[in-house]
């Protein structure tokens, strides 16, 4: 079933109003252990999983990566284990980067076995990944206020400032790294002190530009690019998705169910995959 509406929200006395995005659900699996991250192999068309499965900083040993066809059918729920609480997901040649809280995992998607970890022993945890052309390696320290890059071997702190605002998912190109935050001091219950924004980052000068939302609080989490200057971003506490275009300006959304988390856009197939953590299922949107 395919929607189109208005959608209006209000905050403050203030009136927002947007369209909708029109989209339809064409799967939707269970059966996973708090899914956070999807990823999509497209050589081997198929879909990787991160399975937080328990506290999102515990390095206890109970994560996981699954593994799914093409059409969403689960072939694995652990087809990798040996994580502990593993988040963003980014896939690179035949390496998936996976963050797990102080390590930076690497799997062998041919052999199907993790072939380094690297560690960032000061980071509180480590959250979202974003590769760009040039292979360079971005990730997100949530809490910590920092984001790492992997040089020589060796995650290292690249940029380190309060305003990244509890930085969450990624995305890079040649020039410029995009922050999906979540809001000042996340809480237990995931609430913060303040909104989540959207930040452009320079690759060069390291200056963080943040992107006016209009006053409309958020908790974001994924975020992928949709079109030139236009974004895709999940609200992980209100359960939406949201395109922003770069004045920051909220242009569309879709409602989604809360716990919304890392999310993967396929453009060829105006596909949007999207873990849902508390409810241990994953769903497949076609959106225009």
């Amino acid at each position: 079933m395919r929607r189109t509406f208005k959608v209006v929200t209000t905050l403050a006395g203030l009136i927002f109003t947007c369209q909708a995005l029109a989209a339809e659900i064409v799967w939707s699996t269970s059966g996973f252990k708090m899914p956070e991250s999807a990823e999509y192999d497209v050589a081997h068309d198929r879909y990787y999983v991160s399975n937080v499965n328990g506290g999102v900083m515990e390095q206890d040993g109970n994560g996981s990566i699954s593994l799914l066809d093409g059409n969403g059918k689960l072939i694995d729920v652990d087809w990798i284990t040996g994580l502990h609480s593993p988040k963003g997901l980014a896939l690179y040649k035949n390496k998936l980067y996976v963050a797990d809280v102080k390590q930076l995992v690497v799997i062998n998607v041919d052999s199907g076995k993790i072939v380094a970890r690297y560690e960032a022993s000061d980071s509180r945890v480590l959250n979202g990944i974003a590769i760009n052309q040039d292979g360079k390696v971005f990730v997100s320290d949530w809490t910590g206020n920092c984001i790492y890059t992997l040089e020589d071997g060796e995650l290292k702190i690249w940029l380190e400032d309060p305003e990244l605002n509890s930085p969450n998912g990624l995305w890079a190109d040649k020039t410029h790294l995009y922050v999906a935050s979540w809001g000042r001091n996340p809480k237990e219950d995931f609430t913060t002190e303040t909104s989540g924004n959207l930040k452009k980052i320079s690759l060069k000068t390291q200056q963080i530009e943040t992107l006016d939302h209009e006053g409309q609080w958020l908790n974001l989490d994924g975020i992928a690019r949709y079109a030139r200057d236009k974004w895709l971003v999940s609200d992980f506490l209100k359960g939406e998705l949201l395109l922003i275009n770069k004045s920051g300006h909220i242009e569309k959304s879709l409602p989604l169910k809360k716990s919304s988390a890392d999310f993967y856009y396929l453009p060829e197939k105006h596909l949007v995959i999207v873990p849902l953590l508390m409810e241990n299922q994953v769903v497949a949107y076609r959106v225009d």
